[in-house]
Parts: structure tokens; sequence; C-alpha cells
């Protein structure tokens, strides 16, 4: 390669930002048109992590690593080990000098031992392989050292459970507070369910039985329902003129209705009957809701409540098609924290609306089951794809503490005795995630020539026989995978466009901004230099050389300068509950994660022009 220039490192280093600035920006725009909904990003981004990814990943590494390469996907390793606890250190060190909020101590932790090591280093690396800089073959090759830098993240984020110093943010209400709760709404309720008195007070009797129930009751996704309702009741009785009366039940446990049954004061007990029945009622299948146990149901005596409260029930409740959508203000953070939530204020994981809804029917499946291989063929398929394992390995933010605990349950009694039982048991479950397989899947065959043979030819695999068009006989393997795999990063980079389009900057707490920018400061500027000393260090100790392992040594070193990964706001929506009043933990991460970008344009490229001018010598 011939000498170039300082404005062409400059120029050469300062191209692929522009590019990838300029998709995430799309995605911003897309967001804010509510083209790209919380559910559609919520969507993509599972089939990027279930299918378009694993197929880069696995195209990636099997076409370019070989058996002689297995020293430096050790180095990768070790590598990422130390880039971890660089990162852990500093963030320590920060929160111990610096005003940090208790409830997000581990939060910080988090954003500053794991970087984005996924679309941003491939993006740029797949901008600098024209030949200018890197041949294309040097730029797949850095593209799977990439990757195995991205299985070490996913290893020590979900396998190791580094989500955990995210969850122990969060602090929920105890269990005897729910049962305190429900105390009080029985008591509340029976009092309620008693006749007026003939002859008594009129007013006082109207003023137990309309009363509404307290807003620490209300369920988490009907918040703005209960309010229109609320809204609602106060312009009925705002007139002097007498009126039927009104009644508020409470929620049985062995219950499930409609929370706008219509009932009269003179006809409870039929009432009651009638909403037994409407349970099986076409309408509530078609119309889940979900509420908590300590939730009354209140009935009205009106049958109507108009279009407006309708219109405004059915934009909250999600019933409008994805066009309609777009003419609605654009979704925001609470939009994020209302689709990612996965416990309540309890901490108790929130179930399916679909499977806390609709029991009757799933006996109903389970009993035609021996008359119909049809329905239990379908039976097994729903059971499938309602497991935990399921919700695991198909989504990045649906693990818990709860599945550690629960891991290794239907092993037997003197095995789930074992201490690292359970660990063991979540560890192997999370090496299930499609990306981890096709990582695991793509290095056993690269390292076995033999088997590498059937899928690409090179110089180091065997001579094998080839299929008639003179192909290795598993080529059409590679052409997927190369085919639906050129997708993820592009989608990969539109949805952190998406996702940094939602965030906002709440309330923040008194001081800790500087514990914010000190810490993106030393994630952009400080630890690339501890990058460029560890190339250094591997260069002298003679594991790596310039003249082979430069794409090496340059993806190490990027890799010091990335900002925090975006999985970490997805994580603390998970663990958010969603009628949370003062998510500190989401505006924290909010304002770390929205500091960082504007900062990368300049650091990335001054590291990038820096390490090929000086340590590559071009």
């Amino acid at each position: 390669m011939t000498h170039i220039t300082l404005g062409q490192a400059i120029w050469a280093s300062v191209r692929p930002i522009i590019k990838i600035y300029l998709i995430i920006g799309v995605g911003f725009g897309l967001c804010k048109m509510n083209i790209l909904t919380v559910q559609a990003t919520r969507s993509i981004s599972d089939i990027v992590l279930t299918v378009l990814l694993p197929c880069l990943s696995f195209n990636k590494i099997v076409a370019n690593i070989e058996d002689n390469d297995i020293k430096n996907v050790g180095i990768i390793c070790l590598s990422s080990v130390l880039l971890f606890a660089t990162g852990l250190g500093f963030s320590f060190i920060v929160r111990s000098v610096l005003p940090v909020p208790k409830r997000w101590r581990g939060g910080i932790l988090a954003g500053g031992m794991f970087p984005n090591i996924s679309d941003l280093p491939i993006a740029y690396l797949q901008s600098m392989d024209q030949g200018f800089i890197f041949t294309e073959a040097e730029g797949d090759k850095g593209v799977a050292n990439v990757i195995i830098f991205l299985a070490m993240f996913l290893i020590c984020v979900f396998n190791l459970g580094g989500f955990r110093l995210i969850e122990n943010d969060f602090n929920y209400k105890a269990d005897d507070d729910e049962e305190n709760t429900l105390i009080d709404q029985d008591q509340d309720s029976t009092q309620q369910l008693k006749p007026p008195v003939e002859g008594g007070s009129s007013s006082s009797s109207n003023q137990d039985i309309l009363k509404e129930p307290n807003e620490s009751t209300v369920p988490n996704s009907s918040q703005a329902s209960y309010i229109s309702e609320k809204e609602s009741k106060q312009e009925k009785f705002s007139a002097t003129a007498p009126k039927p009366t009104q009644a508020v039940f409470p929620t049985a446990s062995n219950m499930s209705m409609n929370s706008s049954a219509v009932v009269s004061i003179d006809s409870i007990t039929h009432s009651l009957h009638t909403t037994r029945m409407d349970t099986q009622s076409s309408d509530q299948l078609n119309n889940p809701t979900y509420r908590t146990r300590s939730q009354p149901i209140a009935y009205t005596t009106e049958s109507t409540t108009g279009n407006r409260k309708n219109s405004r029930r059915n934009s909250i409740t999600g019933s409008l098609r994805s066009v309609d959508m777009r003419e609605l203000p654009a979704e925001d953070m609470n939009d994020l924290i209302r689709e990612y939530s996965n416990v309540d204020r309890y901490g108790k994981r929130r179930r399916s609306s679909l499977s806390s809804q609709r029991p009757s029917s799933i006996m109903g499946n389970q009993a035609d089951n021996a008359f119909s291989p049809n329905l239990s063929r379908t039976s097994t398929i729903q059971r499938v794809k309602a497991s935990n394992l399921t919700k695991i390995i198909t989504s990045d933010a649906t693990v818990s503490k709860k599945d550690i605990d629960t891991s290794g349950s239907s092993l037997p009694k003197w095995l789930q005795n074992f201490p690292l039982t359970k660990f063991i048991v979540f560890f192997l479950k999370n090496c299930l995630r499609p990306c981890s397989m096709a990582v695991i899947l793509a290095l056993i065959i690269a390292f076995i020539p033999w088997v590498k043979a059937l899928f690409v030819t090179s110089e180091h695999t065997p001579k094998i026989k080839q299929a008639p068009d003179n192909a290795p006989a598993l080529a059409f393997i590679m052409d997927f995978t190369s085919y639906v795999g050129a997708a993820s990063v592009p989608f990969g980079l539109i949805l952190l466009g998406a996702t940094l389009g939602r965030l906002k900057i709440g309330k923040l707490y008194p001081g800790f901004w500087k514990a914010a920018v000190i810490l993106v400061f030393i994630r952009q500027c400080i630890m690339p230099i501890f990058g460029v000393l560890w190339c250094d260090r591997l260069v002298k100790a003679g594991w790596l050389n310039w003249e082979d392992d430069k794409m090496l040594l340059f993806v190490t070193a990027i890799t010091w300068n990335l900002p925090t990964m975006t999985t970490l706001i997805y994580f603390t929506a998970s663990f958010t509950p969603e009628d949370e009043t003062e998510p500190v933990q989401m505006e924290c991460t909010s304002f770390f994660l929205m500091l960082q970008y504007p900062l990368m344009v300049v650091s990335l490229p001054f590291l990038v022009s820096y390490f090929i001018k000086v340590q590559m010598k071009l």
C-alpha cells in the first residue's frame, strides 16, 4: 500500500462517521414521525437478534476465521476481559467520588463496563474496506473479529448475569404492602356493598357508594383509561338532578370481568351473574385488559360513555392502525417503559394479558386435544411460544434474577441441592440464544478444515468433491446467510436512532451531571489511550505483528472507544414498573447515553487517524 498523507488519513476516518450518523438520523426521523413506533422497534430488534445478526455472525466467521486463528480468538477474549474490567474500575471510581443517585449505583457500573460492540464497529469497518486503507478481505476478517468481541459481550451481560447490576437498582414494594392494600380494599368494598338504609342520609350513602378507587390501586396498563373514566363520572354527577345510583365492587381472585360492565344498583345480583357469563364473551377475548389483584371494578348505570372517551381509550390501548398512529404526537420514553416493562410495583413478573384472560379457552383446547390432533399440535406450539425459555432467547431484555433462581427446577432434587446448579443451567440456557449458537457453531466449523471445506474454499481448506457448479456442497448456506445478514447493520443503526429519539432528560439528581460528564469523557478520551497501549504491548510481547495482524490490532483499538451499550436503556425499562412516577433510573440512563454520541464524532476519528499514521505507519 502506498504512503498516505495526514489529510487522507483524517478523511478516511471521518467518512464512516458521516455514514453512520446519517443512518442514525434516519431512525431518529422515523421515530418522530411515528412510522417506527415502540412496538415496531421491538419487533425489528427481535428480528435482528434472532435472524439477521446470527446470519451475519455465521457467514463472516466461517468465511474468514481459520484453524490457525485460535490464538487470535484467545487474544480477543483476553482483550475483552481487560476492556470490561477497565470500564468497571473507572465507573466505580467516578461513583465513589462524585454524586450519583443511590437508585443508579449499579446502572453507572454497567454503563461504564459494557460498550456498544455490534453495529457501530462493523459499519465503520465496512466503510474502510474499499482498498484505500484496508482490502475487502481484511474488512471481512475485521468484522469476524468484532463478532467474537460481541460474543464475549453477550456472555458477560447475559450468561454471567451482568444485567444484575441494573436490576439491583430497583427496590420494589414488599408483599406485605400488597396484602395490606388488599385488606383495606376488602373492608372498603364490604361497606360499599351495603344497600342504603331507608330514611337515612342520602348524601352520605351516595358518598360511600360513589367512592372511587385510590390511585395506588389503578392497574399499570390502564392508568390513562381510569383517568378518563374519572372525568366522565364527574361530568355525569355535576348536575343537581337525581340520577341512578352507582356502586363499586371489589375484584374477586377467581373472577375475570370486564371493567366497563353495565349494572344498576337495583339489579346487583342479576348483574353479577351476568358478568360471570360475560367472561367467555368474544368481546373480552378480543380485548384483554391487564389489572392487578387490588384493582376494584367500577360499574356504571349508563351503557354509553361517548365517542370522545372511546376514541381516547382506543388510542391508549393501541387499537389504532399504524397509519393512524402517524397523526399522533411522537412516542416518548413513557411508551418505551410501557412496552418493555416486565414487572409490577411489587417486583413480580407481569403476566401475559392473554394467559390471564383466557383460562377457560385454554382448558377447553386441552380437553379437545384427545379428539383433534390438529388442536394438539397447535397447543404444543402455543406452549413453546409462551415458555419462558423462548422469551429469553428471542429478546434482549427479558431476563431477571427470577430466571436464575428458577433455572434447573426441573432437575432431580439431589442435583438441585448443589449450589452452582442453577447458575450452570442459566449459563447454558443463554447459550441457546441465536447469536451465541451461531458464533459457537461457526467457530467449530472454522476450526475443522474438512468441515469448513463444505461451506467455503480457501488456500487452507483441503480439496474435496465439489457440487455440480464447482462450488462447495453447502455454499447455498453461505449465500443465504450473506444475503440476510447484510441487513443487520443498517437495521441496527436505524433502531439506535429511534431509541435516541425517544429519550428525554428529566429532573436530574443534584450534581449527577458531573459524574455523567466525567465518565463519558473517560470512556471516549482516556480509555482509547489504554487501548492503544494494550495493542502496543501485544506487538512487543510477540503475540501479534503489524504485517499479519494489523486488522485485529485496529479492531481492538477502536473497541476501547465505543459508547455504552444501547441495551442499557432496554434493561432499565424492563425493570421499571409501568406506573412508576419517578423513573430515576431511566432519566439517568437517558442523560448518560445522550452525552456520548456527540463526543464520539470527534473522539473516534481522532483515534483512527492517530492509529493509522503513528501505529500502522501507513
